[in-house]
C-alpha cells in the first residue's frame, strides 16, 4: 500500500499549517499553561434535545431538574457557551463554574486559564439530527467556523453525503482544518475526481502564545466499507494507522513543543496505535508515540474521566513519560477541557536533544444541560435555520406517548437494546414496521441493530424523536434468499454479536433464533471461518419461542435450506455495509424506496387502543389522549433472538 512520503508531506508545511502572527514571546525554561477544549460526535445535535440521563451521565453531573426525568440537553449554542468561557471569550459571573477547574486541580495548574487555549474536535459533526437532513452539513460546517474550531479530524459521517457534498460544504463554509494522516487521497487536478486532497491534510501547527502546537488527524478505517477497495467514488485510499503515526510524528515533532493527535479511530484502536506492548515489536512506533503528548478521541461515543495515562517505557521497563488519552463523549452531551502544565526547553536543554514536555495536566468535563445559557452569537447563526426546518418538517406533531405508569419509581424507556444481548422493543417495533409494510409484506425483516441509532424517551414521540432514531434516509429494500443464505447470514450476525459482547448486531421480525457466541458448541464448528459462533434453531413465523424456550412446531417452521424466502432488509446492509456481504451478492434486490423513518411512523400510528383508554394510569398522557399509548407490552422482548455465551439447548 502506497504511502504518502516525507518529502511529500513536507511541501504541504504551508497549506497545512496555521501559525498566529504577531511577537513571539520568550518563554525558554518557563512552566506554561495551555489549556485544549475537547468535543467529539456531535451528530449534528445543534438545537437541544430531551434526554432522560442513565446513572453513568448522572455520575458525571448530566441531571435532569428537580422532580424531572428528562433534561433539556445539548444545542451548539450552549456548547458554544461553555468553550468561549474557556477560553476567555466571555468572563466574569456570566462563567460562573465552567471557567476553571475545581480549587483542588487548579493547585497543578500555573497561569491565566484562558491564557492560551484550543479547540480540537474529533469528528463526526455530521448526520444525526433533522438539521443534517434538510440542509446537508451547512449548519454544521458554519457554526463550527464561527465557534473557532481549530482542528477536526475527519469522521467516517462527514462522507453520508458523499464526497462532493463533502468538498462543497468544506469549501463554502469550512473555516477550520479537517485532517486525516491515514487517508491518501485521489490526484485533486484530475477534474474527474473529488477534491478532497485539496482540502485536508495530515496535521496542522499552530502558534499559541509562543507554545508551538502540532496537531495529527487519524481517520476511521473501519466503518467505511467503500474506502478499502481501490478506485472508490470517495478518492479515499486507507493507510495503515500505524504507519501514518511514525511518518508523520517524525516530520511534525521537530516543529514543534506540543504534539496532539485528534483521533476519530475508536478507543481500542487509540490504545492500539500507543500500546506499551507494541514496543517490543515496533521501536519505531515506540519512538513515535514518545513524541506524543496527548491523544484526543472519538467514535464510540465514550467518556474517559478521568483521561488514560499510556505510560512510556525504556527497555528495562521505567517509565519515562506519558501520552494523556481524553474522549469526552458525544451528541453535545459534555464539553471536555484538559489543562496542560508544559515545560519550555532551555537553549542548552534543546542542544541537548530534549523537546518540550507535559509536566502536569488536569481535565475538566462540563455537562451541557439546562443550567447551561445558550450564546447569543450562535443562536442568531441558528435561528433561520430552527425557523425553515420546522417549517417544512413540523418536528413537533405527536404520532404516540410513551407513557410512564403512576407506580413507576422512573419513567420507562421503548429501548433499543436489550439487556441480555437479544432482540429489543424498539428493534422489534422497526422490524415489524419494515415486514408488514404495505407493498413489502416480507417473510420476515432484519435491519442492523447500530442503524437504530437512540432511544424513545419517556413522554410525546413526535418527529423530531423518529429523526434521532433514524437520522439516516435508509429505505427498505427486498430481496429473495434461500434458506442456506439465511443460514449464512445469521451466522454472521452470530460472529459480529460475538465480537461485542454477546449482544445481537441484528433487530428481526418473523424468524426466531438462537444466537450462540461460545466456541464450544459442537453445532458450530460447521463454520469455523465465523470463529465457532452460529445461529441455531431458526425458526420462521410469530410468537414461535415457548414460556420453556423451546419452539412451537405447530405455528412456525423451522428453516428449510432448499426454501426461498422474501426478506425486508434496509438499503444499507443490502448494499454490503457492516460487512453483510451475502446481501451484497445477492442480484434480487429491489429498492422500494420507502423510507425506515416513515414506515415506523406509519405502523405506530396503526396500534390498537389510545391513552385515553388508560389515562389515570399515567402521567405523562395529559393532551394526548388520543394518541396511541407505546406501553411496554407492544412488540415487546419476547426471545426472537435468544443469545449464548456457550452451548444453547
Amino acid at each position: 500500500m502506497k504511502l504518502t512520503n516525507i518529502a511529500s508531506l513536507s511541501l504541504l508545511i504551508l497549506t497545512a499549517s496555521c501559525a498566529e502572527e504577531g511577537v513571539t514571546p520568550l518563554l525558554a525554561g518557563e512552566d506554561v499553561h495551555l489549556t485544549i477544549v475537547h468535543t467529539a460526535d456531535l451528530h449534528s445535535r445543534f438545537f437541544p434535545y430531551y434526554f432522560a440521563p442513565g446513572q453513568i451521565d448522572k455520575d458525571l453531573g448530566l441531571l435532569p431538574k428537580l422532580g424531572q426525568t428528562t433534561a433539556l440537553v445539548g444545542g451548539i449554542a450552549r456548547v458554544a457557551k461553555v468553550i468561549k468561557c474557556i477560553r476567555g471569550f466571555y468572563a466574569g459571573a456570566d462563567c460562573v463554574g465552567i471557567t476553571s477547574p475545581s480549587a483542588d486541580d487548579h493547585a497543578a495548574i500555573a497561569g491565566d486559564p484562558a491564557g492560551r487555549s484550543l479547540h480540537v474536535d474529533s469528528g463526526d459533526i455530521f448526520e444525526g439530527a433533522p438539521v443534517f437532513n434538510q440542509f446537508n452539513g451547512e449548519v454544521e460546517m458554519r457554526a463550527m467556523s464561527q465557534l473557532g474550531l481549530s482542528a477536526m479530524a475527519l469522521g467516517n459521517h462527514e462522507f453520508d453525503k458523499g464526497s462532493v457534498n463533502l468538498a462543497e460544504q468544506m469549501q463554502r463554509y469550512g473555516g477550520f482544518p479537517v485532517l486525516a494522516a491515514n487517508y491518501e487521497f485521489s490526484d485533486p487536478n484530475d477534474y474527474t475526481q473529488p477534491k478532497l486532497g485539496k482540502l485536508i491534510h495530515p496535521y496542522t501547527i499552530t502558534n499559541v502564545g509562543g507554545v508551538r502546537v502540532g496537531i495529527i488527524g487519524l481517520a476511521n478505517l473501519s466503518s467505511i466499507q467503500g474506502i478499502i477497495e481501490g478506485g472508490n467514488s470517495l478518492g479515499v485510499r486507507p493507510i495503515d494507522s500505524k504507519q501514518a503515526i511514525i511518518q508523520t510524528v517524525a516530520l511534525v515533532r521537530p516543529q514543534v513543543d506540543v504534539l496532539m493527535v485528534t483521533s476519530h479511530m475508536g478507543l481500542d484502536e487509540d490504545e492500539g496505535v500507543a500500546a506499551g506492548d507494541a514496543a517490543g515489536r515496533d521501536q519505531n512506533l515506540a519512538l513515535a508515540i514518545d513524541g506524543v503528548d496527548v491523544i484526543f478521541g472519538g467514535h464510540l461515543h465514550i467518556v474517559l474521566n478521568p483521561p488514560k495515562d499510556l505510560l512510556h517505557t525504556d527497555d528495562s521497563g521505567a517509565v519515562t513519560g506519558r501520552t494523556v488519552l481524553c474522549h469526552s463523549g458525544a451528541f453535545a452531551k459534555y464539553v471536555g477541557r484538559l489543562d496542560l502544565v508544559v515545560h519550555m526547553p532551555t537553549d542548552e536543554e534543546r542542544a541537548s536533544g530534549a523537546h518540550a514536555g507535559v509536566k502536569a495536566y488536569t481535565y475538566k468535563l462540563v455537562p451541557i444541560d439546562d443550567n447551561i445559557e445558550a450564546d447569543p452569537v450562535m443562536e442568531n447563526l441558528l435561528e433561520p435555520y430552527e425557523f425553515k426546518m420546522n417549517q417544512y418538517l413540523h418536528l413537533d406533531q405527536v404520532y404516540a406517548v410513551v407513557p410512564c405508569p403512576n407506580s413507576a419509581s422512573s419513567c420507562p424507556k421503548t429501548a433499543r437494546n436489550d439487556p441480555n444481548g437479544g432482540d429489543s422493543q424498539l428493534g422489534n417495533l422497526v422490524a415489524t414496521a419494515m415486514r408488514l409494510r404495505q407493498g413489502v409484506d416480507a417473510d420476515f425483516g432484519l435491519t442492523n441493530s447500530l442503524g437504530i441509532r437512540t432511544d424513545f424517551e419517556s413522554g410525546p414521540l413526535n418527529l423530531e424523536e423518529l429523526y434521532n432514531v433514524f437520522p439516516f434516509d435508509n429505505t427498505i429494500t427486498t430481496m429473495f434468499l434461500s434458506g442456506d443464505e439465511v443460514q449464512q447470514m445469521l451466522d454472521f450476525v452470530a460472529a459480529r454479536s460475538s465480537e461485542r459482547g454477546c449482544r445481537t448486531q441484528a433487530q428481526v421480525s418473523g424468524i426466531y433464533f438462537d444466537l450462540v457466541c461460545g466456541r464450544n458448541d459442537p453445532d458450530c464448528q460447521v463454520a469455523p471461518h465465523h470463529g465457532g459462533a452460529c445461529a441455531k434453531n431458526i425458526h420462521l413465523g410469530d410468537n414461535c419461542r415457548m414460556p420453556d424456550g423451546t419452539f412451537d412446531g405447530t405455528a412456525c417452521k423451522q428453516l428449510d435450506p432448499y426454501a426461498e424466502y422474501r426478506v425486508a432488509v434496509n438499503d444499507y446492509i443490502a448494499q454490503g455495509g457492516s460487512g453483510f456481504s451475502v446481501l451484497k451478492r445477492n442480484t434480487t434486490k429491489f429498492n422500494t424506496g420507502i423510507s425506515l423513518r416513515n414506515a415506523l411512523a406509519d405502523y405506530i400510528r396503526t396500534l390498537p387502543g389510545t391513552c385515553a383508554d388508560h389515562a389515570t394510569d399515567y402521567t405523562n398522557v395529559a393532551g394526548y389522549e388520543d394518541r396511541v399509548c407505546l406501553d411496554q407490552s407492544i412488540q415487546a422482548h419476547d426471545g426472537r433472538i435468544q443469545t449464548y455465551a456457550g452451548v444453547a439447548p
